[in-house]
């Protein structure tokens, strides 16, 4: 497939990692792309680090505002024009060779967007270890619902497609915008998936699903209710009903950290997983002490 690729780097304040990023970017063995960086009104050495790399292939835009993070991600992508859109964090890079396997795939019409497998570095304990030991491909919305396994920085996107799911990224979302959005194009077009690990995805302990562990609950509530109120076809899905009971138990799991445990009970009352029920009632009793020590 003749092809041309943007690359969408979104950043705020990311000086530490960003330089490794665009490097990556930088020396793929696919030489037709074009970055879009987003800056979301960093206040760091971002702007300068981007400067350095003095490549007319990478088209700078600084946010007048700072913005929510998928509201970020929105605008850097209606500043593309080619035909493959893809992601990559700030924290995060890919292999020599993630372009060139990717845009292999969209040579099946059919095919809506990509991913691929990734490492995750944890950057603390100094480990390394595979994301995922199979990932689904085709029309994989009901296994999406059950666990999300296209990470962000390994996401390519045919343009046409993302733009036919409107709004594209919903703002609404801080934590939860990629997952929305990759449900959503997994409801109407196929996706693929390279047999080739392409991509690194940095732990550090600052990620925001990490920090924001509370929201990202909140937020799937949030997109479960939309659903069901606007009788979307995904709910007669078999795992939207794990999805319920999944989020149910980590917002019980939220209650116990923040020392509501009669709270967290009652989420026993509308959950109808007796995998989900007896692990909730299981975590109940375990300290609070001990919950932070494993999280941690």
């Amino acid at each position: 497939m003749n092809a041309e690729v943007n690359v969408i780097i979104n950043c705020f304040n990311g000086e530490k990692y960003l330089k490794e990023a665009i490097s990556s970017v930088i020396n793929q063995t696919f030489k037709n792309w074009e970055i879009i960086f987003w800056d979301n009104a960093s206040t760091d050495k971002s702007r300068l680090i981007v400067n350095e790399f003095n490549d007319e292939r990478i088209k700078y835009y600084f946010s007048k505002d700072h913005t929510s993070q998928y509201e970020a991600r929105k605008r850097a992508v209606e500043k593309s024009s080619k035909e493959l859109i893809c992601f990559l964090d700030v924290d995060d890079w890919w292999e020599p060779t993630k372009l060139e396997s990717q845009i292999r795939l969209f040579n099946d019409l059919d095919v809506g967007f990509a991913c691929s497998n990734y490492w995750i570095i944890n950057e603390r304990k100094k480990t390394k270890k595979l994301a995922f030991k199979k990932i689904p491909t085709g029309y994989i919305a009901n296994e999406l619902l059950k666990k999300n396994f296209i990470g962000m920085s390994t996401l390519m996107i045919r343009r046409e497609c993302y733009f036919s799911i409107k709004p594209g990224f919903n703002p609404k979302f801080e934590i939860i915008g990629d997952y929305d959005l990759t449900l959503r194009l997994s409801q109407k077009f196929k996706l693929a998936c390279t047999t080739n690990i392409e991509c690194y995805y940095r732990w550090h302990g600052e990620n925001l699903g990490y920090l924001k562990f509370n929201l990202n609950m909140r937020e799937l509530s949030i997109w479960i209710t939309d659903r069901m109120n606007e009788n979307n076809k995904i709910v007669n899905l078999s795992n939207f009903n794990y999805l319920q009971n999944y989020v149910l138990f980590y917002s019980g799991i939220a209650c116990i950290r923040e020392k509501k445990r009669v709270s967290a009970f009652k989420k026993i009352f509308y959950m109808n997983n007796l995998y989900f029920i007896l692990k909730l009632f299981l975590v109940l009793m375990i300290p609070l002490s001990l919950i932070n020590r494993i999280r941690s």
